[in-house]
Formats: C-alpha cells, structure tokens, sequence
C-alpha cells in the first residue's frame, strides 16, 4: 500500500511535517523496488537510516520541551527501529523478498497512520504550545 504523505492531518510541526512526507516517499522508492526485482537494499537502508535520524530529532525536540511522555515515545520508536532492523537482517541474509514486502506493505503503513493520529499529533501540539510552529 502506497503511502500518500497528503492523505494524512499536518502536524501543528513543519518539521515532523517535512520529515513525514520524507519517510512517505522512501517507503514507497523501497515498496517499488522491491516489487519491480530491482535492487532493494540501499532503498530499505535509506528508509531505515531517515528513521533513525527522524526520530532523534523527535526525541531531542521532545527532552529539549520537557515532554512528559517521553519515555513512551521514544520506546516506540525504539520498537520500530527493532522491528526495521530484523527486517534488514532477515531480508541481507536470505534475500526473501515476502517478509520484507509485507512488512513495507502492511505493518508499516498501519504503524505509521496510527503513531502520526495518536503520539506524533500529541507530541506535535505540545510542542506548538510550548514554542510554537518552528523548524
């Protein structure tokens, strides 16, 4: 399933914004390669790496505004981060391309709307409050 970045509320954050729709258009480059037998893995691993640099980001905004819940936040993107990782691994070592496509497919899209509607848009909102529509 194709993520359209569009189909999805802005956050009171341009830059989770920006980074979203980032993560939108390399999920779908390594959905798309996957499916045409192009080479994946640099596509997966720039996917994997703009999550990790994306959710530092989130993570620095949130200890910088003090945002309470921040433990809960960042341990699920430690979660994800995980599941990425086994993906990675599964598919460098057997070149399996149906666990990794499912994954891409299925379980990251429901990932992703769910986390944008519930922490993404709580965190953002805080954030709002506490310093504004700010980069």
């Amino acid at each position: 399933m194709t993520i359209v970045f569009r189909d999805h509320p802005p956050l009171a954050q341009d830059f989770m914004n920006r980074e979203h729709e980032e993560f939108a258009t390399l999920l779908n480059r390594a959905e798309q390669s996957l499916l045409m037998g192009e080479p994946a893995l640099p596509h997966l691993q720039n996917l994997y790496h703009h999550c990790e640099k994306h959710f530092a980001h989130e993570e620095e905004e949130m200890q910088l505004y003090h945002f309470p819940p921040y433990p809960l936040h960042k341990a699920e993107h430690e979660r994800v981060l995980d599941m990425f990782r086994e993906q990675l691994q599964n598919f460098e070592s057997s070149g399996d391309v149906s666990p990794v496509l499912e994954f891409l497919l299925e379980t990251i899209p429901d990932w992703f709307g769910q986390h944008l509607k519930s922490m993404d848009r709580v965190t953002a909102q805080f954030l709002y409050q506490q310093k504004g529509d700010a980069a």
